[in-house]
């Protein structure tokens, strides 16, 4: 069995999922894992599709002729990637939305050689205020040996910069650019 990453994007609409799908059963794929979403009008997504190997040429052909769909790349996915000794925590990010937060926060991580998993942004109206909110949802890979005051110290500094509250859950309750409670 192969292991194949479909790239989409297309204008949204109903039944695109469903075209997809179809396709990758009539031509002998599994749908493993997806991540898709909708993006200003715009459909956007990953899927991970198991076939067997002798079927790779004719689901790539099938899958790149959904020309309405927008199949931008279908690729074999890199193998042995899985196992690592990394402990999976949860990120979230929240300010005033502004230039530079994917950036700084990224780059923060980066830094020390972590990977990210999961990222998941937006951005929505302040209560009172109508200012807008960015807010950044991440689970990050901590292997064992990262050096959590350096990351903290790291964190710190983007939150200071930017103002924006940064909480890192793991499993110590850090957080940081919260005002801290007067009780």
């Amino acid at each position: 069995m192969r292991t194949l990453v479909v790239s989409v994007i297309a204008d949204e609409r109903p039944g695109l999922v469903a075209e997809l799908a179809s396709t990758v059963a009539e031509h002998g794929g599994n749908w493993l894992e997806s991540q898709m979403g909708r993006l200003a009008g715009t459909f956007a997504g990953a899927v991970l599709i198991e076939v067997a190997a002798e079927r790779v040429e004719e689901l790539t052909e099938a899958l790149r002729g959904l020309s309405d769909i927008g199949v931008v790349d279908v690729s074999e996915a890199a193998t042995g990637v899985q196992g690592s000794a990394e402990e999976p925590v949860g990120l979230h990010v929240v300010g005033q939305d502004q230039p530079g937060i994917v950036r700084e926060v990224t780059r923060a991580l980066a830094d020390r050689g972590l990977s990210i998993s999961e990222l998941h942004t937006s951005t929505s109206d302040a209560p009172m205020t109508g200012d807008r909110l960015f807010e950044a949802l991440a689970v990050v890979g901590l292997p064992g040996d990262t050096d959590l005051a350096g990351l903290r110290t790291a964190l710190d500094e983007v939150s200071t910069e930017l103002s924006l509250d940064i909480q890192l859950d793991d499993g110590e309750g850090l957080s940081w650019g919260e005002v801290p409670d007067p009780a």
